[in-house]
Order: C-alpha cells, then sequence, then structure tokens
C-alpha cells in the first residue's frame, strides 16, 4: 500500500498546476458540504472557484453532460439543462457561454488555453480523435473528482478507445444543434457506446481501489475555500489500465 499524495494548494498554485495539464473535474455534490452552509452559497463557491483558476491561467474542464442526441431532441448550447446533478445545472447556468457544443457529452471550459473548436458545431467524436479528452491527454492532464467520486470518469471510454477494446464500438447519432449564435445546424456525434448484446456493464470501483493502492491518486486541498479534489494524471491511468486489460481483458467489466 502506497502513502497518498496530498498537496495543499493556493488558488494561485492550482491554476499554475493546470495551466499547460489540463484538469478535466467530476463533481459529487456531497464533497461541497464545507463550502458553505447551503448548496447556493456552495455552488457559487465554487463558480468562484473555477473563474479564479481560469483568470489565473488555469485550465478546468467540468461536465456539463445532457445526452440530448441520443433523446432524438435539439440541443440549444446556452439553453438545453445538464443531466448530471444541481451543482452542474447551477454552473452551466452561470457560465453558459464556456458550454462545448458537444451535445451529448458537453463540458464547461473554465481556461483560454483550452482549443476554440469545441465552440463550433460540427461533426465529433465525443471519446475519439479530436476531441476535448484528446487534447488533455495529449497535453499530459489530469482526471480529477470532488466528492470521492472517482469511479464516475466517464472519459475512460477514451481510454478504452485508445486500447481497442472489444465489448464497445462507434454509434453515430445525427441532430440538430442552436449554438450560441442562434444558428441550427444539423451534424453528427458518435459516441463508443457498450455493446448492448453482450453480457457487459461497465464498473470502475475496483479501478478506483487499484490505483489508490497504487498510489497513483494526489490529493489537492484548496485551503481558502475547504475543498477536496482527487486527480490522477490521464497519461499514468492509461498506462495502469492497459497493463491490467493485458491480464484480464474484462478488469472494467461488473463483477
Amino acid at each position: 500500500m502506497y502513502k497518498a499524495i496530498t498537496n495543499h494548494l493556493t488558488i494561485h498554485e492550482m491554476s499554475d498546476k493546470t495551466r499547460d495539464n489540463p484538469l478535466m473535474l467530476h463533481i459529487n455534490p456531497i464533497g461541497l458540504l464545507r463550502m458553505g452552509k447551503c448548496n447556493t452559497s456552495r455552488f457559487f463557491n465554487l463558480h468562484t472557484v473555477l473563474n479564479k483558476i481560469q483568470k489565473n491561467g488555469g485550465c478546468v474542464a467540468v461536465p456539463s453532460y445532457s445526452y440530448t442526441y441520443t433523446k432524438n431532441k435539439i440541443y440549444e448550447v446556452l439553453n438545453t439543462p445538464s443531466e448530471l446533478d444541481s451543482a452542474s445545472e447551477y454552473l452551466r447556468k452561470k457560465n453558459t457561454k464556456k458550454r462545448t457544443t458537444d451535445a451529448n457529452f458537453s463540458y464547461l471550459l473554465f481556461g483560454d488555453s483550452f482549443s476554440k473548436k469545441y465552440f463550433k458545431t460540427s461533426n465529433y467524436s465525443s471519446f475519439g480523435e479530436g476531441s476535448l479528452i484528446e487534447e488533455v491527454f495529449n497535453k499530459d492532464g489530469y482526471l480529477g473528482a470532488i466528492g470521492n467520486a472517482l469511479e464516475y470518469l466517464t472519459e475512460i471510454h477514451f481510454l478504452e478507445k485508445k486500447l481497442n477494446v472489444d465489448y464497445r464500438f462507434d454509434k453515430v447519432f445525427t441532430g440538430y444543434s442552436i449554438d450560441s449564435d442562434g444558428n441550427k445546424m444539423s451534424n453528427k456525434i458518435t459516441y463508443f457506446c457498450r455493446d448492448l448484446n453482450a453480457n457487459y456493464s461497465v464498473s470502475l470501483v475496483q479501478l478506483k481501489k487499484d490505483i489508490k493502492s497504487a498510489g497513483l491518486i494526489e490529493t489537492w486541498r484548496l485551503i481558502e475555500f475547504n475543498l477536496k479534489i482527487e486527480v490522477i494524471k490521464i497519461r499514468e491511468l492509461y498506462l495502469f489500465i492497459k497493463e491490467k486489460l493485458l491480464i484480464d481483458p474484462e478488469y472494467l467489466w461488473e463483477k
């Protein structure tokens, strides 16, 4: 068992850490309890943290998934709600211009170094080449979570695709999107889906235990805001999963 790495950081220090190595950050609202006396103050403080990080040169992407094309609906970048939780929806409403145009797996981008192409409606592969996740991977960035939620890292599907797993496949969803300027256009979104005919259900619980035991998880504590974030380098996670899949191709399956 390796000892966990804990770093006590200021906003400036976290901004420096994510300046060249972006963080994709998932949120379980339970992890915000110490940030305020009620959800309104907690969510506002998180909103403040993220915008301060951007102002100081850092880069953080927060999921605002809507799965819109999977439901055969029109995706409105400024108005379609996040389907995740109340914290995600609060952040979306406060930061509508930061949302990407992925009609299924959008993110709010708090950072000026992310490519601007994610704000333009086009044919897009959520977990493939040219994706936001690929940019974070190429920049040796981080995956992270607030509220002990590392088992919900959707970005692992990008790693599965990169590792050519045989239990997922590309499925194309076509739909209409309305961008931030009110323009309506058709495009295709490719989702790396699981094979519904396979006896497979994803579970990252064991992965979470294993990467903790291997000492791959860092804990960042933002002193000023009483916030704890668990992070792992996405490339280190890729190599870890690669080795596990060589031993057990069903390593990421629910056992």
